[in-house]
């Protein structure tokens, strides 16, 4: 299979973030799995996990239940044509230097409980990049933020 490519701000290959639970499901089909993430104080979201694809996806109750997120956690997805899941640490610090991706956040998870887990946060595109063991394990993409309200949805 080729790789699809992970589309920053937008989603991947018809997915987009905007769209509905059922419009979703007429692209991919009915999901493996679905879940309620309870976040506390009325917080929540719909989680639906294709398990053959690799990825989750959430749908946000503040946002209407519309497409907030995309977890790929198959090397079946590319980031920026290079970076995917199971790349190793350097080759993926290496990939950061040569996209130029700009500034990132870094947190070792351990310290929080997590032996061997690493969390890249590049703000301004909207990705988080896992790290379990020196190799990625997990890369979550979301929309376009304008303020700390505001999303703007790709067309």
């Amino acid at each position: 299979m080729t790789p699809k490519a992970i589309l920053p701000h937008i989603g991947f290959g018809s997915i987009k973030f905007g769209m509905e639970e059922h419009q979703v499901s007429s692209f991919l089909g009915d999901p493996d799995e679905t879940e309620i993430q309870d976040y506390g104080e009325g917080a929540e979201a719909n989680v639906l996990y294709y398990d053959e694809l690799g990825i989750s996806m959430s749908f946000d109750k503040e946002e209407d239940y519309k497409l907030v997120e995309v977890s790929f956690e198959t090397e079946n997805f590319l980031l920026h044509d290079a970076i995917k899941v199971g790349m190793t640490k350097d080759s993926f610090l290496s990939e950061v230097e040569k996209l130029n991706m700009g500034e990132y956040e870094y947190e070792d998870m351990s310290d929080d409980g997590f032996d061997d887990k690493e969390l890249y946060v590049f703000e301004k595109e909207n990705i988080n990049i896992w790290l379990d063991e020196d190799a990625i394990t997990s890369i979550q993409i979301g929309p376009e933020w304008v303020d700390d309200e505001t999303i703007r949805w790709p067309e």
